[in-house]
């Protein structure tokens, strides 16, 4: 007689481990709203974890030092920073084994151009007024349905 039930499912287990690493709490907000339109069902296991701030190459460290065996690191940051911070933390990275995605300035403006369909070319402190004036108020930000409302799939 056999021990193991034929009706209970089988846990889904990833085949792919994914580390996605946000500068900060915005970042954060919207990599898990991306995780939530297009992880679901695609055998890949997505972690999406917020950094402290600071510098870009303290950011890329501190992404280094999340537990876990993960298949790819990303790393999300602005790159508004100096010349010489941002070549140090694209070399940190690389010496690290892990990707970096630049928001350039800054992710408020990534999203004003998905939004508006025209990229800004401001700064980035415009950026994220203008954003949090006409879009997503600061008090907002970590409202998931919020993201909902403004980044449909379709728009995406």
């Amino acid at each position: 007689m056999s021990r193991t039930n034929p009706y209970k499912k089988k846990k889904r287990q990833a085949s792919k481990t994914l580390l996605v690493f946000g500068e900060g709490f915005n970042e954060e907000m919207f990599l898990k709203h991306l995780r939530a339109l297009y992880s679901y069902e695609s055998n890949v296991a997505i972690t999406v974890k917020k950094g402290k701030g600071g510098d870009a190459q303290n950011i890329i460290i501190d992404a280094d030092k999340i537990l876990g065996s993960y298949d790819r690191k990303i790393v999300v940051l602005d790159n508004d920073k100096s010349k010489v911070e941002m070549l140090k933390a694209r070399k940190e990275a690389q010496d690290r084994n892990i990707e970096l995605i630049e928001n350039t300035p800054c992710l408020e403006s990534l999203l004003l151009s998905i939004l508006e369909k025209k990229p800004s070319g401001k700064t980035s402190a415009w950026c994220k007024s203008e954003f949090e004036e006409k879009y997503l108020d600061q008090k907002k930000r970590g409202e998931p349905n919020e993201y909902i409302k403004l980044f449909p799939k379709k728009l995406l």
